[in-house]
């Protein structure tokens, strides 16, 4: 998340170097340090228990009551009709319905000055619910993302390491460009995530 709002603000800065009121306004929680940007996830997703992640998960009430959350939106995801041969129709305006609620929700923060820095996207929603969505719900949820200049982090803690017959399940997906960033865990035997060229940190000691 934090590679994501860095290289989100250096683009709008315009420059790697803060200013002196972006460092000082940082301090005080406050804008322009401390810029008002927002990530977007989905209903029924789990991104973790950790303060930061916590306002990304929407699976459970257990994980998220009493805890301060960010004011950051939630977005629809798909809910499929199975056997999904016998509901194409009705899936595939699921997709629509879903991908229309990430790009209202842009647009709606924009407007407001709280530009999204990024969505943020399980390939597979596990704990939600066993929850799955098709290639062209992703690949379109990428497009949005392009057009919108917001970053796309894939979450496969859960999917990757080849739980899914690929080593990263949104290899499934067939986009034509890889995510932003993907991110790893558990039985990887550590956490971290990979990114583009365009997320890595410009400075040390910022992640």
């Amino acid at each position: 998340y934090k590679a994501m709002f860095i290289a989100k603000r250096q683009k709008m800065r315009g420059t790697l170097e803060p200013s002196s009121e972006d460092c000082t306004t940082c301090m005080w929680n406050s804008p322009p340090g401390s810029p008002e940007y927002v990530l977007i996830s989905f209903w029924g997703a789990f991104h973790g228990r950790t303060f930061g992640s916590l306002s990304t998960t929407h699976s459970k009430s257990i994980h998220k009551l009493d805890i301060p959350a960010m004011p950051w939106p939630c977005a629809h995801f798909p809910q499929y009709k199975y056997p999904l041969a016998e509901n194409e129709r009705e899936n595939a305006e699921e997709d629509k319905k879903a991908l229309a609620s990430v790009e209202e929700i842009i647009h709606y923060h924009k407007k407001r000055g709280r530009d999204v820095a990024g969505v943020v996207v399980e390939p597979i929603q596990s704990e939600g619910g066993d929850n799955h969505a098709s290639s062209e719900f992703f690949q379109g949820l990428q497009k949005i993302c392009k057009k919108n200049g917001v970053y796309l982090c894939l979450d496969e803690v859960q999917t990757g390491c080849g739980a899914t017959g690929k080593f990263w399940a949104h290899e499934w997906f067939n986009l034509p460009e890889p995510p932003d960033c993907v991110s790893f865990s558990k039985k990887m035997y550590l956490g971290g995530y990979y990114h583009t060229e365009e997320l890595k940190p410009q400075a040390t000691y910022r992640i």
